[in-house]
């Protein structure tokens, strides 16, 4: 009997063990789920994570926003996007293709952003100022020059435009950070470094514009504003100022074909002009009377408006041939010289995109008129960006950008009597009636003016001193990314820059200062390539803990060469060849090569998605620096905390609390060919060929320039977010500066090259964000920028004996940098 009962027991128990094993087995069976990610407005999203929350699973979805997860069945998958809400989905055991659509954020917890080397990252998560700036907010308001698009709109950038539409702007971001150096930041598109210089030429006098003006602003999605060198420190030597990231438009997630057709007008006029007197006209000591305009009548050689009263008297004038005519004031003669600018934008856009493939061709046509009578520019663009999906794990994008610039006539600036308009509009004689002017020339052809002992009749500047203008330009990027697991990505992107730049600059005969005319050709040539590897790492670790890490290597060649071929006098008139020179051609040429070498990582750990540590490193290793110092390191630290998450702050009047900091160190290369001192090419003296030594004595042990920064910040967000500030107070150190310091001449030298100096930024930074009215039809949002920089030099070198150091001089007028 007891041997039964056991064995009774044993054979109930064989059934509920096999049970219990059959519904584990149930609960551990994982199915595969696929689907696709999208927003509301049918954009497919890239890089949606996806997990399952009963496992430690977790995918990305491809660039079609496709996805593929095994999950266990009846368990809840979670999506989660930077700028959008998560949202949840539970599983039934046959789920089929699944179609998910995310909605956007409605807290500044998922803003996003655009940063260095291109990579987008959530910016609660960053610990340093950055703003960005979508299509819509510079495109409504056109630009020529899309640096003028930042005017006003981003704190702590200042830009100056010298010549209005036409003219170059020039860009600061925090103050100066070099005395004698680039104080200019680096521009980036689509991640690839490009040039931004403003190539003036030998004496031309004239505004060519600085060359990031070629990018089209129809082009563009977004602006990224990287302040200073905590934020740009993983781009190297050239960051130091800043960095501004330019992302151009695609075809991603534009399905089926479009076609985009865009046109629009602008007008400019002259803002406003000195202001005039119009009691006394043309003369000195209160007496005139015109013959030739150089000396040969009363005072007619002056063009000082220190001469009789504008009363109406009876006085010989240029235009009356001899003739008593009244002496009367034209208040407007300056200003009727100008004329109305007009600026036409026409282009057009094709895109289109599968699960596979997408593409975006644009070309933009611009032409422009300047309020300077005979001033026109123009300018052809043409972009195709196209992302190829080779396979699951493959991507490979590629953009051509070619760009071509004409310019019929660029306006002259600055000093130089033969092309500039405005130098004479300073001593303009009040009484000189500006219509007189208009046919510049006489019955033979000679010309005449108000004043022919310092200036050319400004419509003669206009119509016969002309400058034209051809840069041909190409921007090109092709780009891989591997994707080795969920994890581990690789990326390899290589990039170039290329333009030729031609000008021909004409003075014409009879020019008042230049008689015989003359004829320059320059030729400028740039070409840079960069090439960049980089693995990438993202996961989250544990279920507090997520870590981003990438690492890689860049090689950066740059060329640049400068022809520059003068005739000082025209043999015969009008005909503008460098064959027609009456006198040996005055030619100059400059060629420089340089290469560098870098490695940079970052690395970041997150907490709970409010906390954040961020550390990054670079190490350059330049040509133009001697080869002890060759190799400079910097590196920077930033993190954040939201402390409205961190602490579970649930408020009705304070909805987003973060605060941030961080500190970098920057070097800064100097220009090639700052190390050795060599014999320079001159004129030959008959036959024979010449070389002299430099005026500069070089330093073979130049250290970089070297760039420090602190910065603190705190943004805020109130009522729902419809209040916004965002706080910023920073502290920039800038030292060794490379300077050219006067030595004594029994030297053999002039100056010599140094490293010294030191200036000091420091600053404060507020952004304030209203939005007053926000409904499904209509959104108010008001934005207000203020900042305040003081900047000051502290030393420049490092005895202490140079108090000052000349920046730039025009007779006896002088800018320095002083202590």
């Amino acid at each position: 009997m007891y041997r039964n009962f056991i064995s009774l027991k044993k054979l109930r128990l064989i059934p509920l063990v096999a049970l219990l094993f059959l519904a584990q087995s149930a609960i551990a069976q994982t199915i595969p789920v696929k689907g696709r990610v999208s927003s509301k407005t049918g954009e497919l999203l890239a890089g949606v994570s996806i997990s399952a929350e009963s496992t430690n699973t977790t995918v990305v979805s491809d660039t079609a926003g496709n996805f593929l997860i095994k999950a266990p069945a009846k368990s809840i998958l979670s999506f989660s996007y930077a700028g959008y809400k998560t949202q949840l989905l539970k599983l039934n055991t046959n789920p089929g293709d699944v179609e998910v659509v995310l909605e956007l954020g409605d807290n500044l917890l998922n803003e996003v952003v655009v940063t260095a080397l291109g990579i987008t990252k959530e910016k609660k998560s960053l610990g340093y100022a950055v703003q960005e700036l979508k299509s819509k907010d510079f495109s409504e308001a056109k630009e020529t020059n899309i640096v003028n698009s930042l005017s006003g709109k981003i704190a702590g950038v200042n830009v100056t435009n010298t010549q209005g539409d036409m003219g170059s702007s020039r860009i600061i971001i925090r103050g100066e950070t070099s005395i004698a150096g680039n104080n200019q930041p680096l521009f980036v598109v689509d991640g690839v470094p490009v040039d931004n210089s403003q190539l003036l030429g030998s004496g031309a006098s004239r505004d060519f514009a600085n060359t990031i003006a070629d990018i089209n602003s129809e082009d563009i999605e977004s602006i990224s504003v990287l302040k200073g060198p905590n934020a740009a420190a993983l781009y190297g030597s050239r960051a130091a100022a800043g960095v501004i990231l330019i992302k151009t438009k695609t075809g991603k997630n534009k399905k089926g074909l479009g076609i985009t057709v865009n046109s629009n007008t602008s007008f400019s006029n002259l803002l406003s002009l000195p202001k005039y007197q119009n009691a006394f006209g043309q003369g000195s000591n209160g007496q005139f009377s015109y013959v030739d305009g150089k000396g040969g009548g009363i005072n007619d050689g002056v063009d000082e408006s220190w001469g009789p009263a504008l009363d109406g008297r009876l006085i010989p004038q240029f235009y009356s041939k001899g003739v008593a005519v009244p002496f009367v004031a034209h208040p407007d003669n300056v200003h009727d010289f100008f004329t109305t600018g007009y600026t036409y934008n026409n282009g057009v856009a094709i895109t289109g995109a599968d699960e596979k493939f997408d593409y975006r061709f644009s070309y933009n046509n611009q032409k422009q008129t300047g309020v300077i009578p005979n001033s026109s520019q123009g300018k052809n663009s043409f972009l195709l960006n196209t992302t190829i999906k080779v396979s699951p794990q493959l991507t490979l994008h590629a953009s051509a950008n070619y760009i071509q610039d004409n310019a019929g006539n660029l306006p002259g600036a600055g000093g130089k009597r033969a092309t500039s308009t405005m130098l004479q509009f300073t001593w303009f004689g009040r009484q000189v009636d500006i219509n007189q002017l208009k046919n510049y020339r006489n019955a033979d052809g000679s010309t005449f003016n108000w004043n022919n002992s310092y200036y050319s009749n400004p419509y003669f500047i206009a119509y016969e001193n002309t400058v034209g203008q051809r840069r041909d330009r190409i921007l090109g990027n092709l780009e891989l990314n591997y994707k080795i697991s969920n994890a581990l990505s690789a990326n390899l992107r290589t990039g170039t820059d290329y333009y030729n730049d031609r000008r021909k600059l004409k003075v014409a005969y009879g020019t008042s200062g230049t008689p015989y005319g003359s004829y320059q050709e320059d030729a400028y040539t740039l070409n840079e390539n960069n090439t960049e590897a980089r693995l990438n790492f993202i996961k989250k670790i544990s279920r507090d803990f997520s870590l981003d890490i990438f690492a890689g290597g860049n090689i950066r060649s740059n060329t640049y060469s400068q022809n520059n071929q003068l005739a000082p006098k025209l043999a015969i008139a009008g005909l503008y060849t460098l064959s027609n020179s009456r006198d040996p051609l005055i030619s100059s040429n400059y060629f420089s090569k340089l290469k560098t070498y870098s490695l940079f990582s970052s690395a970041q750990i997150g907490y709970k998605s409010f906390a954040y540590i961020n550390v990054t490193a670079r190490n350059d290793w330049s040509s133009t620096l001697p080869v002890a110092n060759q190799s400079y390191f910097y590196p920077s630290v930033n993190g954040s905390l939201i402390l409205t998450e961190a602490f579970g702050i649930k408020s009705n009047t304070l909805s987003y609390a973060k605060i941030r900091g961080g500190w970098s160190k920057v070097g800064k290369a100097g220009e090639p060919y700052q190390l050795l001192n060599v014999y320079n090419f001159t004129a030959p003296f008959g036959t024979n060929p010449q070389q002299n030594a430099a005026s500069v004595d070089l330093n073979a042990n130049l250290k970089p320039e070297t760039t420090s920064s602190t910065e603190i910040g705190a943004e805020l967000g109130f009522f729902d977010n419809r209040a916004r500030l965002d706080l910023s107070v920073y502290n920039t150190n800038s030292f060794d500066q490379i300077l050219s310091v006067d030595v004594s001449p029994s030297t053999g030298y002039n100056q010599k090259l140094i490293n010294g100096g030191k200036i000091n930024n420091k600053g404060l930074e507020i952004q304030l964000g209203l939005t007053p009215i926000k409904s499904s039809n209509f959104t108010w949002d008001i934005n207000v920028n203020y900042s305040r920089n003081k900047s000051q030099v502290l030393e420049l070198d490092k005895e202490g004996r140079l108090k000052s150091y000349v920046l730039g001089t025009n007779r006896t007028v002088q800018v320095l940098a002083a202590v």
